[in-house]
């Protein structure tokens, strides 16, 4: 059996093998870069007013003139007659200034008569001129690694015109649930059956972190169907999950199916309460996490240990991060075990919530976090500062 902390260390260190893809830029969103990213061209790669107005030679403006309108030059015009003494174009926002041509005045600010225009407002050079690279210049660094992907960076990278970032790959993942007594909901229960709870809380809880899963089925308390849905399935996905069958009962038939199999076992059983059955291991380029069935402990194990994995994998730093607060009531337990208690965290105190047996589930109605209360301590009284790993706000 390991401690708490050496399990973590362990998912830490198998948590950088991290796998990257290359996707199309807008299925970037709320991954993490694997790469740095550099600027392939300036931005704005040329010179573009930045309203509509009259663009002209700031020395005809010194000089008084009053300047002939030549042409109108709209977004995206190519061709464009170069200024000469005494000229200036109509010009909208977003097209290109005319060669010799440096300052743009509002349309407000000046008097067209005639094809002439006339001045009425002083302006500065290069006023209302977007210039060439003034935003980022080619080469520029505009993208870190590991950096998360927001739907902002997501259009600042499409004004390059990148179409496609290497990421680090979100891992596939499947769930295999065991269990003879489960049924599904929607169907009425026997009175020696429960509703499974547990599938449907792991698929919602990876939506959550923007993952779909590959799969998910259910397979009876039989050692021969739970071998075979292995095999059948362990190598569609990065990380295979399983809820139930992992304890020591007559009918817990996942670990001799692992072992049989040469799953290469990185820790079984947890001095933790709940979830002491917790494995975790892999077999050839699979990773597998065996959960104990009650739903309480499967919660807990999915804050604790998968979705921190999981989110590393990602390129998202998990691991490294604690939260601590002050303990608003008193709790006692047995020395021996890390026990994970259900708790409402608010402006960092922490209130210990009723309800902490590991089928007990009422009280994820209102609990937000769990409070870490360490291995060998047994009173926790009121004042005390314990960690908590939030898992709602």
């Amino acid at each position: 059996m390991t401690t708490h902390q050496s399990a973590i260390e362990v998912l830490k260190n198998k948590s950088k093998h991290r796998k990257t893809e290359i996707l199309p830029l807008a299925k970037c969103l709320h991954l993490v870069s694997a790469d740095e990213v550099f600027a392939p061209i300036n931005v704005p790669s040329f010179d573009n007013a930045a309203m509509d107005g009259y663009a002209f030679r700031f020395e005809d403006f010194l000089n008084e003139l009053n300047l002939q309108i030549i042409n109108e030059i709209q977004a995206g015009t190519d061709a464009l007659l170069p200024l000469k003494k005494g000229e200036a174009a109509r010009i909208f926002t977003g097209a290109p200034i005319p060669e010799n041509g440096d300052t743009v005045i509002p349309q407000e600010d000046v008097l067209v008569e005639n094809g002439m225009l006339k001045f009425q407002k002083k302006v500065n050079k290069n006023a209302n001129v977007r210039q060439k690279g003034t935003q980022t210049q080619k080469g520029t660094l505009i993208l870190k690694k590991n950096t998360k992907i927001t739907a902002e960076y997501i259009g600042f990278l499409a004004t390059f015109g990148i179409a496609e970032l290497e990421v680090f790959a979100p891992p596939k993942i499947g769930i295999i649930t065991t269990g003879k007594e489960l049924v599904k909901a929607g169907n009425s229960l026997e009175n020696y059956q429960i509703y499974d709870s547990n599938s449907v809380f792991l698929t919602a809880a990876f939506e959550e972190i923007g993952l779909k899963l590959s799969f998910s089925i259910w397979v009876d308390d039989n050692k021969n169907e739970l071998k075979n849905a292995i095999q059948e399935n362990v190598e569609k996905v990065d990380v295979l999950i399983f809820t139930g069958g992992i304890s020591v009962g007559d009918y817990d038939f996942l670990k001799p199916v692992l072992d049989d199999l040469d799953v290469q076992e990185s820790f079984y059983r947890v001095k933790q309460k709940p979830g002491k059955p917790l494995f975790f291991g892999t077999l050839n380029n699979t990773e597998i996490f065996a959960l104990p069935g009650n739903p309480s402990a499967v919660v807990m194990c999915f804050h604790v240990y998968l979705k921190p994995f999981i989110k590393e994998k990602m390129g998202i730093e998990s691991f490294t991060k604690k939260e601590f607060g002050i303990l608003m009531n008193e709790y006692i337990k047995k020395s021996g075990l890390t026990h994970f208690v259900k708790a409402f965290v608010e402006n960092n105190k922490v209130e210990i919530l009723n309800n902490q047996l590991s089928y007990q589930m009422d009280a994820y109605t209102k609990a937000n976090a769990f409070a870490i209360l360490t291995e060998n301590q047994e009173h926790f009284q009121i004042g005390d500062k314990v960690e908590v790993i939030k898992f709602r706000n």
